[in-house]
């Protein structure tokens, strides 16, 4: 099989879930035997994490939309590497790449897009659109239909789900042991929500969710994990609602995988979402979800079967569903045995898979020189 040459480009400097897939692919790539490259900015987290683990990765400031200097820096790179596919993953960088792949033409052009809001409206956006582009990767049926909505051809869209690596969800655990160690008292049931405290997260609704619960569940305890800029508002509301320790926030958890396994159900309050990689964790680990029916959601979680779906910022439906579980633990393990069977459907390894298949089908099943 003749290896692929492929420059990803990256222009997000946090750490969330779109740069944890590139990370994933790119891995996976590797041991497949294609050639991944990076392009991110050097200050940018996953900049480090690839260059950490031995993925040639250059430096490319991305400061903004109209930054001349790295669209320059970018065709530059891509005329000496001279890659099969070019593969964009972020808005700034699609839209540098596009112009940087107007300089330097020749290697087929992916983007992946991996929100679920129509393309804007403004004269911008409708440029970039329709600049040169091979195909688009939309990690939802979600995602494909608010790119279709807004007049992008559906013929340049492939559905690929973003996926997670579920070794980790396989290995043996204690899971009596890990809850004494994170404090988690007897009888707790513990709802976790992992997301990044932004607005279309939404962590507004589940902190008035929990408000509204009162005491009607006791023994229910929600953790938030994840860190960003609505941190101190959230904070302020929590201490407004007077939750006390009902809620608590857990800043940046570098070990999900203990977090989740030691939980009792997942809570996602998302009122835009391309899909939602941490739900796949949560099911990997047999959990049911409680979410918001947007974007690719209800694709993850079928609702009475792997969780419940509620209506987005609609407080008091997310505090029912958190209570209809929180109350019925064989209900849970019932929704959680049957989401982890799913969960296998949104592997790492599959999404590489198919996104290799799409490089091939591009370079007409066999890459040539660019």
């Amino acid at each position: 099989m003749t290896p692929i040459r492929v420059l990803h480009l990256d222009s997000e400097r946090t750490w969330r879930g779109g740069e944890r897939q590139v990370l994933e692919l790119m891995r996976r790539q590797r041991t497949r035997g294609d050639a991944p490259v990076l392009l991110a900015p050097a200050s940018g987290a996953l900049f480090s994490r690839a260059a950490a683990e031995g993925i040639p990765a250059e430096d490319v400031a991305m400061r903004g939309t109209w930054d001349l200097a790295s669209v320059l820096r970018i065709a530059q790179i891509t005329r000496a590497a001279r890659p099969h596919v070019v593969h964009w993953h972020a808005a700034r960088a699609h839209a540098l790449g596009a112009m940087a792949a107007v300089l330097s033409p020749g290697p087929k052009r992916v983007l992946s897009r991996r929100v679920d809001f129509p393309v804007r409206g403004s004269w911008g956006s409708r440029l970039l659109y329709s600049l040169p582009i091979e195909a688009i990767a939309a990690i939802s049926v979600g995602v494909k239909d608010a790119l279709v909505r807004s007049g992008v051809p559906e013929s340049r869209i492939q559905v690929i789900p973003s996926g997670v690596d579920l070794a980790p969800f396989d290995a043996p655990f204690d899971r009596e042991a890990a809850r004494r160690a994170l404090g988690v008292g007897p009888g707790t049931i513990l709802a976790v929500q992992v997301a990044a405290l932004a607005p279309h997260k939404s962590q507004a609704t589940l902190l008035q969710a929990a408000a509204l619960l009162g005491d009607r569940c006791p023994t229910l305890r929600i953790w938030i994990a994840g860190e960003g800029e609505l941190l101190e508002t959230l904070r302020s509301e929590h201490a407004a609602l007077k939750l006390g320790e009902r809620v608590r926030f857990l800043g940046f958890t570098s070990d999900v995988v203990t977090l989740l396994r030691a939980s009792d159900l997942f809570v996602l309050s998302s009122y835009l979402e391309g899909l939602g990689t941490s739900i796949v964790d949560a099911m990997a680990a047999s959990l049911p979800v409680v979410a918001t029916r947007v974007g690719g959601i209800p694709e993850l979680v079928r609702h009475g079967e792997t969780g419940l779906l509620v209506p987005p910022r609609d407080a008091g439906a997310l505090a029912e569903a958190l209570l209809a579980l929180a109350g019925d633990p064989e209900r849970r393990a019932t929704m959680g045995a049957r989401g982890r069977v799913l969960s296998r459907e949104f592997s790492a390894d599959r999404t590489e898979a198919s996104t290799r298949a799409l490089y091939e089908h591009l370079l007409g099943e066999a890459p040539g020189c660019p």
